[in-house]
């Protein structure tokens, strides 16, 4: 599948087609922009004018805990002065039973005067895509710039210049990754992986481009993608030579952990033309390097993102939680009160990402203790929640 791409004067619109083309094609059809907060780049522009979008949504009344469902037909839009800080499908009573039928603001519609725009401001000196602690220590990644900044317990600021790359049109929020450990830093990205010291020198170790990793202790595993599907496992300890795992084709990589001993790792197959999944794996490396690779998984994961925690390792996937066995296989589900977005754990820290609750969904309150007042000024859209791993 390409992706052909069509610009103007501050926009870029994408063409989906399964037959790969070269130079000038002419499409015939209508240019049409969507709100959804998948859109990814930046464009500059004069405010002109400021609507909110709404739909109105029900739910059935003879289902218990039924979802509320958009109405078609129903889009509307209003006018304001100031936007929103955000969204969370933000709900207004448009009827006699606010739980049965609601209006959502879903998105703001922003009209853009993209030739009466002053110049950019200056740049700053360090714009953060990333960041890693390790006890007090706080190590910070720039986006565009190869530029990593330590942070020590006296608010002192040394400056690492690794030799990579300078991305000046980044594509994605996170060009680069780190992972503190006691004696430095690992950085990596879709230039290779380097290793800062703390005595301020870098070092780069490979030029491989990086998709994600984790850190256990001083000990990097880092999977790189030389092919849609497919995925090489390097480990990486400071001072000793690589160890890498040839590539496997195991998957979409969707999520990876530390564990007692290792690594746990989840993959996915993706079909590339519709995007439909396909069977899950699980892959465990110890820290000698040795990779043990599970059976197709019988439970398909379901959600768009299912993640892992190590403590004790477990795939969360939406609405269930897995525990691993030791031969890579999958207890039976245990059920959450509701659905969870997203995650992770790092040692004893346990955390998930949801939409915040309003009593009304099958979790009530959860993962809250109870009813919340949310800040009338800032309508929240992800709740960050710390959990006790043990409980």
């Amino acid at each position: 599948m390409t992706e052909p791409d069509q610009c103007g004067v501050g926009w870029t619109a994408t063409w989906y087609t399964r037959r790969p083309v070269l130079g000038q094609v002419e499409v015939t059809g209508r240019l049409i922009g969507d709100l959804s907060y998948a859109t990814t780049g930046r464009i500059r522009g004069r405010v002109r004018r400021i609507r909110v979008a709404s739909d109105r949504y029900r739910r059935e009344v003879d289902q218990p805990h039924s979802p509320f469902r958009p109405v078609p037909g129903t889009r509307r839009y209003r006018q304001v002065t100031t936007s929103p800080r955000s969204f969370a499908h933000v709900a207004r009573p448009t009827g006699p039973d606010p739980l049965v039928e609601r209006t959502h603001e879903v998105g703001v519609l922003v009209d853009l005067d993209l030739t009466d725009v002053p110049p950019p401001p200056l740049r700053p000196s360090m714009i953060p895509a990333a960041i890693s602690a390790h006890e007090s220590d706080l190590w910070i990644a720039d986006r565009e710039l190869p530029l990593v900044v330590q942070l020590d317990a006296g608010r002192r600021v040394r400056e690492y210049i690794v030799p990579g790359q300078i991305f000046d049109t980044p594509p994605a929020d996170r060009t680069r990754s780190v992972w503190a450990h006691a004696d430095g830093c690992w950085v990596g990205g879709w230039d290779g992986i380097f290793h800062c010291t703390l005595d301020s020198t870098v070092e780069a170790i490979t030029d491989t481009p990086i998709r994600d990793g984790a850190a256990h202790a001083q000990t990097l595993l880092a999977v790189a993608v030389p092919d849609r599907g497919t995925a090489e496992l390097i480990l990486a300890r400071p001072g000793q030579d690589l160890m890498r795992h040839p590539a496997e084709q195991w998957g979409d990589l969707e999520s990876m952990t530390t564990c007692e001993g290792g690594f746990v790792l989840l993959f996915r197959r993706h079909d590339p033309s519709t995007g439909a999944l396909g069977a899950a794996r699980l892959v465990r490396v110890d820290l000698h390097a040795a990779v043990t690779v599970g059976a197709p998984l019988e439970t398909a994961g379901m959600s768009y993102r299912p993640f892992l925690t190590g403590l004790p390792p477990t795939i969360v996937d939406g609405t269930f939680a897995y525990r691993i066995l030791d031969d890579l296989t999958l207890a039976q589900p245990n059920s959450l009160p509701d659905h969870v977005l997203g995650g992770g754990q790092i040692d004893d820290l346990l955390w998930i990402v949801g939409h915040p609750p309003d009593g009304s969904g099958r979790g009530r309150w959860w993962p809250l203790p109870g009813p919340t007042v949310y800040p009338a000024d800032h309508h929240q859209y992800w709740l960050f929640t710390r959990l006790d791993p043990v409980t």
